[in-house]
């Protein structure tokens, strides 16, 4: 659970706030930058210096990346909530501009206060959906000089209409989620803006991405097993953190769908969880990665473990409370400054701390482990600066309540 954003929230509530939404997409802008809309129509333009150089810093070490666009531009007239460039290798490999989403305009929702928020604020955004909809899929129309090609991608509960544009030598796909999601993602060519599985991913059979995603795995002289290529994806202030890391393990098994998707596939409306349905969100994801994702109601280290060794993250649902996350940040810190430190084999004191079923529920990106050392290394949707912590394993046992253990 991120640090919430308390003046978003308030900015919000304010019905001036609201009205500057509503006609911020109602007004066209005089000009939008021109890196941007090259980027959409000029596949040279995502290798330009100056155009990367407009893209928020990879992390040290890392080559699958999502990175952040630095500029605010207004698009077709819109402000979008989110510009984010998918990076391999330092190559710029497709951009997603999210227009408009649910759970970022709405913030977190507590269970107690969703038919409140709904009934009250639920109309606006309805209204703002209409409008932003409208806008960036006439913008997308007047770029390619037609109204695009309709598709159908995914399988399951991911499985929804879009529409592709051939604009320039690019393409786009064009996602509408009825009062839910406005997206746009930009690619190389139509035939990947057409599939959710990545080329690389296409071009294997099922054996020969068992042993592609081994190689994956980094066997580290202190003992740890590592995935180091496993991208974060912030999930801001939205009760994403299921969908989130749901996300960061697909992206890495070369699936194209970003966050947003997930929780427009699993019922997370007008910022909450309520009746959301999660587990049937992660079935549809396994069928599309073609592969199986089979679960255990707690943490098993075994599973775990055969999962990592295949080179296929694990991700665990747990109870989250304040204290243990300080206490895991905490470690993270010294022991990035020291290595050799160990977390102590916990004793019944220490287990009284762990959070029970009243603390918060939170999903993490279980990447690594280290057996001698009886350690996990799990990644947060938070930032890269969550990336690589450390747990007892007999800690993530004990506060767990679900996990879910890819394979071929």
């Amino acid at each position: 659970m991120p640090e919430p954003a308390l003046m978003r929230r308030l900015l919000r509530r304010s019905p001036l706030a609201i009205l500057g939404c509503l006609a911020l997409v109602v007004a066209r802008a005089e000009e939008t930058p021109a890196p941007i809309v090259d980027a959409l129509t000029k596949s040279a333009t995502w290798t330009s210096p100056e155009f990367l150089a407009l893209w928020s810093r990879p992390p040290s070490g890392q080559t699958r990346v999502c990175l952040r666009y630095k500029g605010n531009p207004q698009i077709f007239g819109v402000q979008p909530e989110a510009i984010q460039g998918w990076f391999d290798n330092g190559k710029l490999t497709s951009i997603t501009i999210t227009f408009l989403d649910s759970g970022a305009w709405f913030g977190y929702v507590p269970d107690a206060e969703a038919r409140t928020v709904a009934q009250t604020k639920g109309p606006t955004f309805i209204t703002l959906y209409k409008q932003v909809s409208m806008a960036v899929a006439q913008g997308l129309e007047q770029l390619a000089g037609n109204k695009g090609k309709e598709v159908t991608i995914g399988l399951g509960l991911l499985k929804h209409p879009a529409r592709v544009f051939h604009q320039g030598d690019l393409a786009s796909r064009l996602t509408l989620d009825q009062d839910q999601l406005v997206k746009v993602s930009i690619f190389p060519n139509e035939e990947i803006a057409a599939q959710l599985l990545s080329p690389e991913r296409r071009a294997l059979k099922r054996d020969q991405a068992a042993k592609a995603f081994v190689g994956e795995v980094h066997a580290l002289p202190d003992g740890d097993r590592l995935i180091e290529t496993v991208p974060v994806i912030p999930q801001g202030d939205r009760a994403y953190c299921g969908v989130s890391t749901l996300a960061m393990v697909m992206r890495y098994l070369g699936v194209g769908l970003d966050t947003e998707d997930y929780a427009a596939a699993a019922g997370i409306h007008f910022g909450s969880t309520v009746r959301s349905k999660i587990k049937e969100t992660y079935d549809a994801a396994g069928e599309t990665a073609e592969l199986h994702l089979p679960k255990t109601t707690k943490f098993d280290f075994m599973k775990a473990k055969q999962s990592l060794d295949a080179g296929l993250p694990v991700i665990v649902f747990r109870r989250w409370s304040q204290e243990r996350d300080y206490l895991h940040t905490t470690f993270a810190r010294n022991f990035a400054a020291n290595p050799a430190l160990e977390l102590p084999k916990p004793d019944l004191n220490d287990q009284k701390l762990w959070p029970t079923k009243d603390g918060f529920a939170h999903a993490s990106v279980v990447n690594g482990y280290n057996e001698k050392r009886r350690e996990v290394i799990f990644s947060e949707s938070w930032g890269e600066n969550v990336r690589n912590r450390r747990m007892r394993v007999e800690e993530l046992e004990g506060t767990s309540y679900l996990a879910y253990y890819p394979h071929f």
